[in-house]
């Protein structure tokens, strides 16, 4: 042994062993990149924001003052501060959260956006502030939490450590490697105070999707066409590899679920079936009106299938800047489905710029569902929100014998002042600095004052955003109360 220590070399390696053991067990420093934003993003603040206001019971003047700052969002919104938006939407979500008075820590952590991906060498984090945060001055100390959509959540220990040239994250990359290899997670971060913050999701792969689009398609192929084939090919076509900026559609739906979903659609079409006739649940998928292929998002309760009889369809139209989720997925967290199983009607968020194009999408969206499942052709209903509150009015002027009532949330006016007309639910905001409530009120006394079957409603605390929310329920319970004989008339 002597010997060996006099020439060094056992004390080499063991020394260099030990620098090789030290450097993969050392942390990873990954640097934060400069405040960027895409529109996607806000789905994540909306949802945050959503989830939070759901439920809450807040006295009048809390109420007034939600409005009025989400009025404030809105306005950002319509000026292309999409930056602005998110601070304020994650400002409120964190008041909520808290109780109390928000802390640095709290705003750092909301600006932060991780992403996960997968690349050669196991999976790997980045990361970006979404806007400018408050300035760092310690390390901060928080959890990264991934919840698989079965099984436990996965917890990983990181540190935001500031610097002269930006902030960075301080973690063990080696911990990700345990993580299932095929599984959609949703991210979040968890602080020292138990506070959550949202960050996404990360939908792990072990097949391109893209390579799974192109079997299925090719599988497609193979099967005698039939009308399934349509809506197969534009669900299909949403497996993509990497998610454009832009494309909300893409950052709302799993792909790992579409996937399993296309996979089961496949068998049932193989068997000469059409796996979209009486389906029963939440699906996305495109109409074809005319040369324009119209996104949709459907929701039809198990009960509905189960009770084999006509039912009323609900056709929810979101207002500018929103897309044909808005109404699923916010608005009282999913509330337009819980209302669906509640009272057993079918509800449709399409897109509202296509639908306000002319007649013909209405009349093809409402021809295909008839198709598909049974659908009281007395009983279709339009509920519109700001630009989709305008649409459902034009809609309804055009073709006042195929609609049966109508609910216009903050948006809808000039009303119509004659008397065979279908029914109309008018909403106006207290406060609403985008489409005025005055406006809207007297447009609605107006027009009911003539005789026209407009009923006007002002709630107290409401705005532009805050009232859909506000009234949902009301408008569903007063739309399900119509007289369903063909008669017109306010109930």
């Amino acid at each position: 042994m002597p010997a060996v220590y006099r020439d060094g070399s056992l004390s080499i390696m063991f020394t260099s062993l030990m620098l090789c053991f030290a450097v993969l067990m050392s942390p990873t420093e990954i640097p934060v990149g400069k405040p960027r934003i895409a529109m996607p993003d806000l789905v994540r603040s909306w949802s945050w924001l959503d989830q939070s206001m759901a439920g809450r019971d807040l006295e009048l003047e809390e109420r007034r003052d939600l409005s009025r700052r989400l009025d404030d969002v809105t306005m950002l919104f319509f000026r292309n501060d999409i930056g602005g938006v998110a601070r304020l939407m994650d400002g409120l979500s964190l008041e909520m959260a808290l109780q109390e008075r928000k802390e640095e820590v709290h705003r750092i952590a909301a600006a932060l956006l991780i992403k996960l991906q997968d690349t050669q060498d196991g999976p790997s984090l980045k990361a970006h502030w979404r806007y400018e945060p408050p300035s760092l001055a310690e390390p901060l100390s928080m959890t990264l939490v991934l919840s698989p959509t079965t099984g436990e959540p996965h917890e990983v220990a990181l540190r935001i450590i500031p610097g002269q040239e930006g902030c960075s994250i301080e973690l063990d990359e080696s911990h990700l490697a345990s993580l299932p290899p095929k599984a959609t997670m949703d991210v979040s971060l968890r602080l020292a105070d138990g506070t959550v913050v949202p960050q996404g999701r990360w939908e792990r792969t072990a097949e391109p999707f893209s390579v799974s689009r192109t079997q299925l398609l090719s599988a497609l192929k193979a099967i005698d066409t039939s009308e399934a084939h349509e809506v197969f090919r534009s669900r299909a076509a949403r497996l993509i590899d990497r998610l454009p900026p832009m494309d909300i559609t893409g950052h709302v739906l799993d792909r790992n679920q579409l996937r399993a979903e296309l996979t089961e659609e496949l068998d049932v079409i193989a068997r000469g079936e059409d796996p979209y006739v009486n389906r029963a649940g939440d699906i996305w998928y495109e109409v074809t009106s005319g040369s324009t292929r119209m996104p949709v998002r459907l929701y039809v309760p198990e009960k509905v299938i189960e009770q084999g009889r006509p039912v009323p369809l609900l056709i929810a139209l979101h207002g500018a800047g929103g897309n044909e989720h808005f109404f699923m997925d916010g608005c009282g967290d999913g509330a337009i489905a819980e209302l669906a199983d509640r009272y057993g009607f079918i509800v449709v968020s399409p897109s509202t710029y296509v639908m306000a194009s002319s007649m013909e999408p209405l009349e093809t969206l409402v021809s295909v569902l008839s198709s598909r499942y049974a659908i009281d052709q007395d009983r279709i209903y339009l509920l519109g929100h700001s630009l989709g509150g305008m649409t459902a009015m034009g809609l309804a002027s055009a073709r006042p014998e195929m609609i049966d009532g109508i609910v216009a949330i903050a948006g809808g006016a000039p009303f119509p002042k004659k008397t065979e007309f279908p029914p109309v639910l008018a909403y106006a905001a207290e406060r609403d600095f985008i489409v005025s409530g005055d406006m809207i009120e007297s447009s609605a006394e107006a027009a009911s004052a003539a005789g026209a079957p407009v009923t006007p409603r002002r709630p107290d605390g409401t705005g532009h955003l805050t009232i859909v929310i506000d009234v949902l329920p009301e408008s569903v319970q007063w739309l399900m109360d119509l007289p369903h004989d063909g008669s017109a008339g306010s109930p």
